[in-house]
């Protein structure tokens, strides 16, 4: 913008020259000079059609007006014709009046590469000649007192410095064209049959209205209405925007952008109120409106929203208050894919944003410093307010309201991949302040009659704490078949979820209350080919889990600081789902029967019957099958032949002895108890000597004829158990395998099968 303006004051100061031309020379001569000396006047071919003055009339008229690049042939900028009626009786009064300017059909293309301008070399040489001008005429003065002076310099005090009054009426430029060109980003931005109207200028202490309207070749119409009191500084500005082609500024988004296509339209009506000696302190309102705006990924997946209004009710930079009656969102859409080593997201924003060039700084530089001395201050100002303490943040956002929004995530990083769409996404909110509490309502609609909501309470000025209920309800199972064959192995047949969720964030310290909600949840067969992150019993876990409804509740709280890196709420929920899961098909007694009955009870190998106390922890095992009907009860005995064979030699050794000791050759219950208890004392050690050790192989027989016989004891006591059959209970021996590392302990365990 700022370039432009210095453009337009070159062209303005060359037709000042011209119209002095015309004034105090012949027309044909001043033609005839000015054509043969362009180059020494603006280093460029120039050329003119016709000058012509009537001193009648008082009027002066250039015709068929063009300045060519530098290579003198094509136009740079042009106009059909520019004509001045002066108004003679304003002489009297010693003021200027001009009572029409006009300006036909002109044309301007204007060039950049880089910070490189089409004109760069107009600006260098016009640059060059002021300094060189000022370097003989003004003593060197330092930099600080200029920007002193400069500072107390007003527009009014400017206005009234002039020793005549100035006032142009009628002012119109007809049919303009403009033409941009960014060789660096391959824009090419072109203005057609744009025209500016102003009915008067004063250099005084009335009002000046002023109205542009441009038409844009890619589409859309921009409007400009202003107002400036010359004398005050007081100026409002009113800037409509129409149907903008957002399309336009896609070469510009490309240097900090990597996408394919971006299309919409802007529509924008902005009012600018305020002072010249103070632009920062001034108060903006209006409406920006986005319609219809789909960016296109290199992918050629889509990114947009169908609308989006943003009424502002007043942005003052300068107090830092901002007040926004309402932002409306609907109909957006988005979508992450999760790659293996990116996402989508990712890829949009890895294209690198290029920096201003040296060239480009050192334009912007002189093209402010030929800016008026009130606006350079008003920068310079802005500049130096970093350095002052800022002003509070006063925002307040009346209206937030999101509809009809939609989200898509796709997971390619498992097998077979996983897509989910959540629509009908709203958010609700209102009175949004920046420094106090606020309520925000979000819902979804979830696919398979799913919905989710989220109530939050939040203030926007303390990112660190933070109260929100969670409430997801009826999620069919099914549609995270993928992630439950991906973790466990196991795919999803049915089922339906709910989750709840109390959350509580004080300091980045999370303290929240989730309860997970199953119904009649189903998995299929493991496939022989999986490879499960963990492998988890999932039937064993889900059959005993399940009341006799099909339903599953457990609550999984968690708690833990938000900056932790190792922290993970998901993954907190996920894995104790897992350990819930192993823990049910390793302990299913506790489960089923409660924590105070043991899924295993230790035996002497040397026994042949139990206590009460064993048979009455059996008898607890045989509730299951009550309890989950189709199941198998198998009660296993568990020991060690090869490893307690003389763990059981010494047993006999003690019977053998208290026997002798007695002289009992059958032993009652009590007698084997004393026998088993027997002390090795100095008459046992005696004994011992004398005692013949039978064979391993007689030992072996004899521990396993005890392990049948402590077998056949217990299936006969528990078949009498309600409930028990001949098919749904089974006594046997461990074998092997099921044995473990089991060394001189022995012990029965209970295990259930499922149909």
């Amino acid at each position: 913008m700022k370039k432009a303006l210095r453009l337009v004051g070159i062209v303005a100061a060359i037709l000042v020259v011209l119209v002095i031309a015309a004034c105090f020379t012949a027309p044909k001569i001043a033609k005839g000079y000015i054509e043969d000396h362009s180059k020494e006047l603006v280093g460029r071919r120039l050329q003119i059609g016709d000058i012509s003055f009537n001193p009648l009339r008082f009027t002066i008229s250039v015709d068929d007006f063009t300045l060519f690049e530098k290579d003198d042939s094509a136009k740079f900028v042009a106009f059909k014709q520019f004509y001045v009626n002066i108004d003679p009786s304003c002489l009297l009064i010693g003021d200027i009046c001009l009572s029409e300017v006009k300006i036909d059909s002109p044309y301007a293309r204007v060039m950049k590469n880089g910070g490189i301008f089409n004109f760069t070399d107009i600006l260098n040489k016009f640059a060059a000649s002021a300094d060189s001008a000022k370097a003989e005429a003004v003593p060197a003065v330092p930099v600080d007192t200029l920007a002193a002076d400069s500072a107390k310099v007003n527009v009014a005090e400017q206005v009234n410095a002039l020793p005549f009054g100035i006032s142009i009426q009628k002012i119109a430029i007809l049919s303009g064209d403009v033409i941009f060109i960014d060789q660096e980003v391959n824009s090419n931005i072109s203005i057609r049959d744009f025209s500016v109207k102003i009915p008067e200028v004063y250099f005084s202490n009335q009002n000046t209205s002023a109205g542009v309207n441009l038409e844009f070749v890619s589409g859309g119409s921009l409007g400009v209405n202003a107002d400036l009191n010359m004398e005050k500084g007081d100026f409002a500005v009113n800037v409509k925007l129409n149907q903008f082609a957002i399309g336009t500024v896609k070469p510009y988004l490309e240097s900090v952008l990597n996408f394919k296509d971006l299309s919409g339209v802007v529509c924008a009506d902005i009012s600018v109120a305020g002072n010249l000696s103070n632009v920062m302190a001034s108060t903006a309102k209006g409406t920006v409106v986005v319609d219809d705006v789909v960016l296109t990924e290199n992918s050629g997946k889509t990114i947009g929203v169908a609308h989006m209004g943003v009424g502002i009710a007043e942005a003052n930079l300068n107090e830092n208050r901002f007040v926004i009656d309402s932002v409306m969102v609907k109909g957006a859409y988005a979508h992450f894919d999760l790659n293996q080593n990116s996402n989508n997201i990712k890829v949009l924003l890895s294209a690198k944003a290029k920096t201003p060039s040296k060239d480009s700084a050192a334009v912007a530089d002189s093209v402010l410093m030929a800016l008026p001395d009130t606006v350079q201050t008003a920068v310079s100002a802005k500049e130096n307010s970093a350095d002052a303490p800022a002003k509070k943040l006063d925002a307040l956002l009346k209206l937030l309201s999101v509809s009809d929004t939609k989200f898509t995530f796709n997971d390619n990083t498992i097998k077979g991949g996983f897509s989910y769409t959540v629509s009908g996404i709203s958010v609700n909110a209102s009175n949004v302040a920046f420094d106090r509490q606020a309520s925000v309502n979000v819902s979804a609609t979830l696919p398979h009659g799913g919905s989710a909501k989220v109530s939050a309470k939040l203030m926007p000025a303390d990112q660190t704490s933070l109260k929100a209920n969670i409430a997801v309800k009826n999620v069919n199972m099914v549609d995270f078949s993928k992630y439950s064959e991906h973790y466990t192995g196991y795919p999803l047949t049915a089922g339906s979820f709910g989750f709840a969720s109390d959350n509580v964030i004080q300091n980045y310290n999370i303290d929240s209350k989730n309860m997970i909600d199953i119904y009649n949840l189903t998995v299929g067969d493991k496939p022989s080919d999986a490879e499960p992150e963990y492998m988890v019993p999932m039937k064993i876990g889900l059959y005993i889990l399940k009341d006799k409804d099909g339903k599953i509740s457990f609550d999984v709280p968690v708690k833990g600081n938000l900056q932790d890196p190792e922290f993970s709420y998901g993954k907190i929920i996920w894995q104790t789902v897992m350990n819930l899961m192993i823990k049910v098909a390793l302990s299913p007694a506790k489960l089923l029967l409660g924590s105070s009955v043991p899924s295993d009870f230790a035996f002497d190998i040397a026994a042949d019957d139990f206590t009460s106390e064993q048979y009455g922890v059996a008898s607890e095992w045989t509730k299951v099958l009550s309890k989950k009907p189709g199941a198998k009860l198998t009660v296993l005995q568990v020991y060690n032949p090869k490893k307690q064979i003389e763990a059981f030699a010494l047993s006999q050794q003690k019977i053998a002895y208290y026997k002798s000791h007695t002289g009992k050759t059958s032993l009652t219950p009590v007698d084997m108890k004393a026998a088993l208890e027997t002390a090795e004392d100095e008459g046992f050690k005696q004994f011992a000597a004398t005692w013949k050790r039978p064979s391993d192989e007689a030992l072996m027989a004899q521990l396993n004829a005890l392990a049948e016989e402590r077998n056949a004891t217990l299936l006969k006591a528990l078949s009498a158990q309600p409930g028990v059959t001949a098919k749904n209970l089974k006594v046997r021996l461990a074998t092997p395998a099921e044995r473990g590392s089991i060394g001189k302990k022995s012990e029965f365990r209970m295990s259930v099968e499922l149909p």
